[in-house]
């Protein structure tokens, strides 16, 4: 009884004992988490690795093809994403498909952590299909909605620098730097205000009975209170996240490397040397990664899941005083 009451949901929490109870939660349920997940996990992989196929190999080779132009930096890309317009075109719509599935993916474990608010328990699925669709729905608009927020002052800068290019041709190559910087501190003011949309998007996809918009507006101003204790989770989680993903994805890092040496060594009149089964191993290593890493970064959807209901039961006891 004492263990269930320790992954009790409503519940005020340190971040420490968020970050506890996260990884509890997901390493004693972890069989029905894979049994929900895998099949849209493996779809976000098989994604990921035509992705990693087309970055590793095709984009090396527009490197080099901007290494060979004699020509101002600025213009050599702009050359060369001419010359390669399919295949940034493929890798932009693939990566964004990779996402929407990934968004998916993640819905069938948002669907067994709303089970474990509802009964406080987690129970192994009847079959491999067995997500939520209007779960899946309702997060894949959520994830696009805060996405859109989030992003509409980065997009209104690049309208900005778009504008001044137009009215002032060369203005950004120009002054590259204070634009670079301008860009960097934009997006940490953007980071900064945008942590408590994470607590929007999980309340709002634990509670459906109102919309996102109306969510928006009456949660962000409870996400804010409580900045501080979902930066430390955030921090935390992601930091942990990322030293494992070092070592999950070292594999693709090191066929990326390889790729990009090989093709850089025919600038000095080397052969290429690429075995002709490298596409295929370079396909089958991104996406055997990217299926490992989905389920590792799945620990701060399990942290997101707790921090939401220290804040909501903080809340909660602040509104009855």
């Amino acid at each position: 009884m004492k263990k269930q009451d320790d992954l009790t949901l409503m519940k005020v929490r340190s971040y420490r004992s968020v970050l506890m109870a996260g990884f509890r939660l997901y390493s004693e349920n972890f069989r029905q988490f894979f049994k929900a997940s895998w099949i849209m996990a493996l779809l976000y992989a098989l994604c990921c690795g035509a992705t990693g196929t087309l970055t590793v190999i095709n984009l090396s080779e527009m490197m080099l093809y901007i290494v060979q132009m004699q020509a101002e930096p600025m213009v050599a890309l702009i050359l060369a994403a001419r010359a390669y317009a399919l295949v940034l075109l493929q890798v932009t719509a693939i990566s964004i498909i990779a996402c929407a599935v990934m968004t998916l993916a993640s819905a069938t474990i948002l669907n067994k952590l709303k089970e474990h608010k509802d009964t406080g328990t987690i129970t192994l699925p009847p079959h491999w299909l067995s997500g939520s669709p209007r779960l899946m729905g309702r997060t894949l608009k959520g994830v696009l909605l805060t996405t859109l927020v989030a992003g509409i002052p980065i997009l209104l800068f690049v309208a900005i620098m778009a504008a001044a290019d137009a009215l002032s041709p060369g203005f950004t190559t120009q002054h590259i730097m204070t634009v670079m910087g301008t860009f960097m501190l934009v997006t940490l003011i953007v980071m900064v205000f945008a942590l408590p949309l994470a607590y929007v998007l999980m309340k709002y996809i634990m509670e459906p009975s109102v919309g996102y918009w109306r969510r928006l507006k009456v949660s962000y101003a409870e996400g804010m209170r409580h900045w501080g204790g979902l930066f430390l989770v955030f921090f935390v989680s992601l930091l942990v996240i990322a030293l494992i993903d070092i070592v999950v994805m070292t594999p693709a890092y090191i066929l990326n490397f390889a790729n990009q040496q090989a093709y850089m060594g025919q600038l000095i009149g080397d052969p290429l040397g690429m075995p002709s089964y490298m596409k295929a191993l370079t396909f089958a290593t991104f996406t055997l990664c990217s299926f490992i890493q989905f389920y590792v970064c799945q620990v701060t959807l399990m942290h997101n899941y707790y921090i939401y209901g220290s804040i909501d039961t903080k809340e909660e006891e602040r509104n009855k005083q």
